[in-house]
């Protein structure tokens, strides 16, 4: 009994250990889900590195960085993580030539993996702030 008692506590305290360590923001992070948000950064106009590659709504650009072939597009919108992941899993959704591959939401960050128009890449969406999500636009060739 003793020690069918120990592998039990073991499991539960691995499982909840698991659990934990799987939460991606802790309260802090939370937290800032309530504050309110800096001044917005500065935008540029849409780069054109993006080609055909769909808006979400109300998208504003920050920043394009060529990474090799990879083309990485920074920027953000002015709403939650929520309706941040909706504007962009419907944008790549309704996109001819896109589809969504794989998506994920989480308290303050979610991704949209895509393929289309021979690339594949993701828009990781984070939310650091009451009314401003981040995103960043990974795109590669196939």
């Amino acid at each position: 009994m003793k020690i069918r008692g120990g592998l039990g506590t073991l499991t539960l305290a691995v499982g909840l250990f698991a659990l934990t360590a799987c939460e991606p923001f802790g309260d802090k992070d939370k937290e800032n889900l309530k504050k309110a948000c800096p001044a917005a950064p500065s935008t540029i106009q849409r780069p054109a590195s993006l080609k055909s590659f769909p808006d979400a709504s109300g998208i504003k650009y920050t920043g394009s960085q060529q990474k090799g072939p990879t083309i990485v597009v920074t920027g953000f919108l002015n709403v939650a993580i929520s309706p941040a992941h909706q504007a962009y899993h419907a944008a790549v959704a309704n996109a001819a030539g896109y589809q969504v591959t794989k998506e994920e939401q989480d308290a303050a960050d979610s991704e949209v993996n895509f393929s289309g128009h021979s690339t594949s890449g993701q828009v990781k969406l984070v939310q650091s702030c009451k009314a401003r999500t981040t995103v960043t636009i990974t795109v590669r060739p196939n």
